[in-house]
């Protein structure tokens, strides 16, 4: 009567197969074919995947940005002074040149010199490492002119205005393409 009963049990449940051995219980179709449990989806789990890996890509780039901009070159930004009407005041920057002493072009047995300084005016603070880059050639350039002069060409506001322009000339070619807006003179010595 038992081997009825467990008959009598596989016969009612036509879907359930044991194996006797294994406690593993498969289930069948009405076909008698295994039934197998639909898998999970997984798109949640790559979703959050891939969400993840985004926002470390994110920071990542972000960290490697500022990191790199700050372990380079400082970059400062030029503060611009506003007047009354809100238009930029242009702050000039001056660079002294080194102090010039040439003898004067002269006919005569006596020797004459010329003891001046030079100051450049300049636009902005960006352009002085241009003119120190280039500054034997402006030296040059200058003394080379001086040195031609005679004292007669120096007589006179009109004379010096000529010196003014013709030292204007000479730094800005030597320095091209920055430009020097105006040569003043800190001192002019002829003996």
């Amino acid at each position: 009567m038992a081997k009825k009963d467990t008959n009598d049990q596989d016969e009612k449940d036509p879907k359930t197969e044991s194996t006797g051995d294994a406690a593993v219980e498969v289930q069948l179709d009405e076909h008698g074919n295994p039934i197998v449990p639909p898998k999970k989806s997984n798109k949640k789990l790559i979703i959050i995947i891939a969400a993840a890996v985004l926002v470390l890509a994110l920071v990542g780039a972000g960290a490697f940005f500022f990191l790199s901009k700050s372990s380079g070159e400082e970059v400062k930004e030029e503060v611009v002074a506003l007047d009354e009407h809100g238009n930029p005041i242009n702050k000039t920057v001056y660079y002294t040149l080194p102090e010039f002493l040439v003898n004067l072009n002269s006919s005569g047995k006596s020797s004459q010199f010329l003891k001046t300084t030079v100051v450049l005016e300049v636009a902005k603070a960006t352009d002085v490492p241009m003119i120190e880059s280039n500054l034997p050639r402006v030296v040059d350039s200058i003394n080379t002119y001086l040195r031609e002069l005679r004292s007669s060409d120096l007589a006179g506001s009109a004379g010096i205005q000529r010196l003014r322009e013709e030292i204007l000339l000479r730094v800005n070619k030597a320095i091209a393409p920055t430009q020097v807006n105006d040569v003043l003179f800190k001192e002019i010595v002829v003996q």
